[in-house]
């Protein structure tokens, strides 16, 4: 009886779906190690509770810190300093919705956005928060244009509060437009929609997070280029006229 048993449970786990390999044979991009040997969606929340405790989930997506982008709302926002978010100009946040952030343990911090500056280097809106988060909660240093190469893998995210794995497909000055990865397994590609504006691409540099782009239009994504040094300087000005 326990032979049969034994036998049974093999067949079913033969028969159990598997995302496959996370990069085909055929692929040559660099840069993927941080994505596991079995392909597995990049979903970052167990469950979400956008004023009370949350949990995110244990896979490849939790090396990664979420914590400073806004996931309550589909008009995300990203931090870019403790009392500072950018947004799309065209897909913003109200004052009157809460900006709310959960640190690694899950805790939930609740803030508003109190004053807003649009851009005029792009689809970007800069908005200050009315108190400061706490370091628990990552902000994100914008990335340098030398680290922006044709080719490099993206990490993107959308309003699904889950993580795609693109790459940069070419640069125009302030903007970036973004491309699938080919011989990447299709669990790690996402074609952008309406409702996922806003929401923050990365580079993975040194282990941490540095903000690429902002999406504005769907596909596989494209947006403004936070490593050009014009988009910088308008969001530090901003910054700087908003106050903290």
């Amino acid at each position: 009886m326990k032979s049969a048993l034994f036998l049974l449970s093999l067949l079913l786990c033969a028969c159990a779906p598997s995302q496959g390999p996370s990069i085909q044979p055929e692929n040559t991009t660099e840069g993927l190690g941080f994505l596991p040997a079995q392909a597995e969606k990049g979903k970052l929340f167990r469950y979400y509770q956008a004023k009370a405790p949350s949990k995110w989930l244990n896979n490849w997506a939790a090396n990664l810190d979420l914590t400073g982008v806004s996931w309550n709302d589909t008009r995300t926002a990203t931090l870019i300093s403790p009392s500072h978010v950018v947004m799309a100009a065209h897909y913003m946040r109200t004052s009157d919705v809460p900006v709310m952030f959960h640190d690694r343990n899950g805790n939930p911090y609740e803030r508003y956005i109190t004053a807003v500056k649009t851009l005029n280097t792009g689809d970007i809106a800069v908005g200050r928060l009315n108190l400061p988060l706490p370091p628990e909660v990552k902000w994100y240093r914008m990335a340098s244009a030398s680290d922006a190469t044709v080719g490099r893998p993206v990490i993107t995210s959308d309003q699904t509060s889950t993580l795609s794995v693109h790459r940069i497909g070419s640069i125009n000055g302030p903007v970036i437009f973004l491309d699938h990865v080919p011989g990447l397994n299709p669990v790690y590609q996402r074609k952008l929609v309406i409702g996922d504006s806003g929401h923050p691409s990365f580079l993975l540099k040194n282990g941490q997070l540095v903000l690429l782009e902002t999406h504005t239009t769907g596909g596989p994504g494209a947006g403004p280029f936070y490593g050009d040094p014009a988009v910088q300087a308008s969001v530090r000005a901003a910054m700087a006229e908003l106050g903290n």
